[in-house]
C-alpha cells in the first residue's frame, strides 16, 4: 500500500514518455514525472520517493525530500492564507493546508510556524499547530533537510543542463520566469536561483548576459 506523506522505495515498473510508473509490492502504482526520473534508472530498478496529492487530487511521486513527513513535527513558513486557512511550504510543488481549527493563533503570510503534519480524514496532507499534542512525535532539524535539498538541487540541475539541454540554456536566473523554471527543472524559481548561485561559486557553471553554460 503506497503510504502518503512518506518516503519509501518503490520499483519501476512501466515507462512512459511522461515519466515512469512507480509500484509497491502490491501492484499499487503511482506515477514519478519524467523531470524526477534518476539518470539511468529503468523498469526493475528501485526509486526512494515521496508520496503526495497533486492538485488535481492523484497520488504523484517525488524524489525531492519534503522538509517533514507524517508523524513529524517541524518549522516551516506561511506561503499563503485565505478563507480556509494558512498553507505552508515543506519543500513540494503543492503546498499544504492547516486548516482555520488547527491554527491556534491567526497566521499571515511569510510567518515562521511549528507544525505537526498528518493524513486527515479526506485522505489529503494538512498539518496543525496544536504540537503539544503530539510531544512523542520526531522533530526534524529543517535547516538540516534545507542544507541537504539545497545540495541535491544543485546537483538535479546541473545534470538536467548536461542532458537534457546539452549544456547550456538561453536564460539566466534574472531573465527567467518561474513558469519557464517549473517547466525545464521541475523547482521554483527561488530554488533556481540557490542552486545557480551554489553551481557558479563552485565553477561548475559560468553566466553571460542571456545564458548559462556548464563548463566540463
Amino acid at each position: 500500500m503506497l503510504k502518503l506523506g512518506e518516503m519509501q522505495e518503490l520499483r519501476i515498473a512501466r515507462e512512459k514518455d511522461f515519466g515512469v510508473y512507480l509500484e509497491d509490492r502490491e501492484g499499487e502504482a503511482v506515477l514519478l514525472p519524467e523531470k524526477q526520473v534518476p539518470n539511468g534508472k529503468g523498469v526493475g530498478d528501485l526509486v526512494t520517493v515521496f508520496v503526495y496529492k497533486d492538485s488535481k487530487d492523484r497520488f504523484i511521486a517525488t524524489t525531492r525530500k519534503p522538509l517533514l513527513q507524517v508523524g513529524e513535527v517541524a518549522r516551516v513558513m506561511v506561503s499563503d492564507v485565505n478563507r480556509i486557512g494558512a498553507f505552508i511550504d515543506i519543500g513540494l510543488e503543492k503546498d499544504v493546508l492547516i486548516p482555520h481549527r488547527e491554527m491556534r493563533y491567526e497566521l499571515k503570510k511569510g510567518d515562521s510556524v511549528e507544525v505537526y503534519l498528518y493524513v486527515d480524514r479526506s485522505n489529503r496532507l494538512a498539518a496543525t499547530t496544536y504540537t503539544k499534542k503530539h510531544e512523542e512525535a520526531r522533530h526534524i532539524d529543517t535547516n538540516a533537510v534545507k542544507t541537504y535539498r539545497y545540495e541535491k538541487g544543485a546537483e538535479e540541475l546541473l545534470r538536467l543542463l548536461t542532458e537534457k539541454f546539452e549544456g547550456h540554456v538561453p536564460y539566466t536566473d534574472k531573465t527567467v520566469t518561474a513558469e519557464q523554471v517549473l517547466a525545464d527543472f521541475g523547482m521554483s524559481k527561488a530554488a533556481f536561483k540557490r542552486a545557480v548561485g551554489k553551481l557558479l561559486k563552485e565553477g561548475r557553471i559560468k553566466i553571460t548576459k542571456s545564458a548559462i553554460f556548464c563548463i566540463y
